[in-house]
């Protein structure tokens, strides 16, 4: 996805669990459009690429695979007549948990990060009792890692302020788990191991960074991504909540969406994605 008659930056854009890149094709367009040469891998075990479906069974490792794809792919792309390029990278839900995990890890190689909606902590909306998830998380996702059996409420319940919304949006994505439960070693991976890890590390943040989030999110939590703008030692950041906005509206209320999928949508859900999308553009392209 190129832009025409401007001098590109580059876009990285990483998707959400059991989720993949097509769904977001029209969003990122306002990117290219803009000036960027947008990149939308499908995550390792997502969309088109190899792997048992969304079956995370050691975050790290995962990390380290797409970094293979960013080292790969976006470096060999990222030179024009001979000049390096600013490189930033989107993320919406588990796609902004690794956009900030990325960004931790090398405070540097992006220009900034764009977190829509991010998996830094999952909400208690959707947890079981605590002891329920103690027992999952030392020892059933130890013993039968692809399973799908974790304790979770179904998050497409959770995904629109209209309840039926999030299954229909589900089932027409052939990609999606369909209403299974996530295996067991994923739910673990994604709702222990990098949050655990990230609750240590959110004050040392130094990329620049825009979280953006729905205040009436029930799958992310709001009050997290106010953490990250608070403590992060960055100093180029900007926090942009969205009054009654729920976790897919930031970024799935397209007419592209509504054609997929057959739903009509209310005009203040249209409204949360053209918003959303456009305060991310223009965030851009302040820093290019």
């Amino acid at each position: 996805m190129k832009p025409k008659n401007k001098t590109p930056t580059h876009a990285v854009f990483l998707h959400g669990y059991s989720s993949n890149a097509d769904l977001y094709i029209e969003n990122m367009a306002e990117f290219a459009r803009n000036g960027a040469v947008v990149l939308m891998p499908d995550l390792p075990g997502h969309g088109r690429s190899d792997g048992l479906l969304a079956y995370v069974p050691d975050w790290w490792a995962f990390i380290d695979q797409i970094w293979e794809h960013v080292e790969l792919v976006v470096s060999e792309e990222c030179v024009l007549d001979g000049k390096s390029l600013p490189i930033f990278v989107s993320g919406n839900s588990l796609g902004g948990g690794l956009a900030i995990c990325l960004a931790l890890q090398r405070p540097t190689y992006f220009r900034g990060a764009i977190l829509q909606g991010p998996m830094l902590t999952v909400s208690d909306e959707v947890k079981p009792p605590w002891i329920v998830q103690m027992i999952f998380k030392h020892f059933i996702a130890r013993l039968l890692p692809t399973w799908p059996l974790t304790p979770v409420k179904s998050l497409a319940d959770f995904d629109f302020r209209v309840p039926t919304h999030g299954p229909v949006y589900e089932e027409a994505n052939p990609f999606s788990m369909k209403r299974t439960s996530p295996f067991l070693a994923s739910g673990r991976e994604l709702g222990f191991t990098f949050p655990d890890w990230l609750d240590e590390k959110l004050k040392e943040v130094r990329t620049p960074f825009i979280v953006q989030h729905g205040k009436a999110d029930k799958i992310t939590e709001p009050a997290t991504s106010q953490r990250l703008y608070d403590e992060a030692v960055a100093t180029d950041k900007t926090l942009k909540l969205y009054d009654g906005v729920y976790h897919c509206e930031l970024i799935c209320c397209t007419p592209g969406g509504a054609e997929f999928t057959g739903l009509t949508w209310l005009p203040e859900q249209v409204a949360a994605t053209q918003a959303c999308t456009k305060d991310a553009v223009a965030w851009v392209a302040e820093r290019v």
